[in-house]
């Protein structure tokens, strides 16, 4: 498998009803991320946060509401 550049800037999604903690900050439901592969694997790993296509990045607006 080929190894991804360290730099390499990836978007994150919060999932839905989850908190995620970077670099000192809590993000909340459904809040983005832009973070280097090298942190963006440690939140993916924590589970929550999803990664998605900055073109395709959902408006809350357009999502249901978290139970």
């Amino acid at each position: 498998m080929k190894q991804r550049n360290p730099n390499e800037i990836v978007h994150l999604q919060v999932k839905a009803g989850h908190t995620a903690l970077y670099q000192g900050k809590a993000f909340g439901d459904r809040g983005t991320i832009q973070a280097p592969w090298r942190d963006a694997e440690l939140l993916l790993r924590a589970g929550d946060v999803e990664q998605v296509k900055p073109d395709q990045v959902p408006d809350v607006g357009d999502l249901p509401a978290a139970a």
